[in-house]
């Protein structure tokens, strides 16, 4: 599994990306946590990384999986105005969960189907953003 290693925490790559685009696009949030430019990452507290984190994936059900809608081929990407963190890292998903694909796809799939793998993918953001903590020894030296 993919990591960032920050100062004060090591946070799940998708995760993260989760996090990033959650910053970029509410800067009144990324304000709060004095992050003006991505340097001021490392600033930021492992309560702080759990924290953030949190409100990211709030703000994935409550604001992006309202937005998800069915894409046929031809579609374009959602985009960060709609549900486009949500659909990125749902993609990610699908291929951390089903490397090979097995069939599954966002595009030409029914809307359950896609509102379920959305919700497979935030549980399993959530379950990194428990996994959130001070950097090891062991992590620095895998960095």
């Amino acid at each position: 599994m993919k990591t960032k290693v920050f100062y004060n925490g090591i946070i799940q790559e998708d995760l993260f990306y989760t996090i990033y685009d959650y910053l970029r696009f509410n800067p009144d949030i990324a304000r709060q946590y004095n992050v003006l430019s991505t340097s001021d990452l490392d600033n930021l507290t492992c309560d702080d990384w759990k924290n953030v984190a949190e409100d990211a994936i709030y703000w994935l059900i409550h604001d992006q999986l309202p937005k998800v809608t069915k894409l046929c081929v031809d579609d374009d990407s959602p985009s960060m105005k709609t549900w486009g963190t949500l659909y990125y890292q749902t993609l990610a998903y699908i291929n951390r969960k089903f490397p090979i694909h097995g069939g599954v796809n966002l595009r030409g799939s029914e809307i359950e189907t896609v509102v379920n793998l959305c919700n497979e993918c935030i549980e399993d953001l959530k379950d990194f953003m428990y996994a959130i903590h001070e950097p090891t020894d062991e992590d620095l030296e895998k960095s």
